[in-house]
This record gives C-alpha cells, sequence and structure tokens, in this order.
C-alpha cells in the first residue's frame, strides 16, 4: 500500500534556500483615465540583503 501524503509533506523541500520570497502590492495611477490600479509582483530576497531596499527597488523598476 501507499503511503498516504498530507499536505505538510508536500511542502517541504529538500536542502535549503539561498532566497526568500515576498509579494509586493502597490498603487499606479493611470495617466490616461487618472483611476488608480494595483501592481502585483513576486520579489526574490537573497540571503543577508536588506529587505526594504530590495522591495524599493523592485517598485522603482515598474515606474522607469
Amino acid at each position: 500500500m501507499a503511503k498516504k501524503q498530507s499536505f505538510a509533506d508536500k511542502g517541504k523541500k529538500t536542502g535549503t534556500s539561498d532566497f526568500k520570497c515576498a509579494k509586493v502590492i502597490f498603487s499606479v495611477k493611470s495617466e490616461k483615465t487618472n483611476a488608480w490600479k494595483f501592481i502585483e509582483k513576486n520579489v526574490r530576497i537573497p540571503n543577508g540583503e536588506n529587505d526594504q531596499v530590495i522591495l524599493a527597488k523592485a517598485i522603482a523598476d515598474y515606474s522607469k
């Protein structure tokens, strides 16, 4: 018989990761319609880096 696999077992990864992920949601005002829209991005943050600097850079990269 096969072993039952729980949701927690599926989520376990082997080894360690060298980054963590963050979901960034920010608002941008449209120039054409003057309406606000929300932008959603997934950002990888390397271990040992400052989270705030990486997230601010991700937001600034979008506005270019």
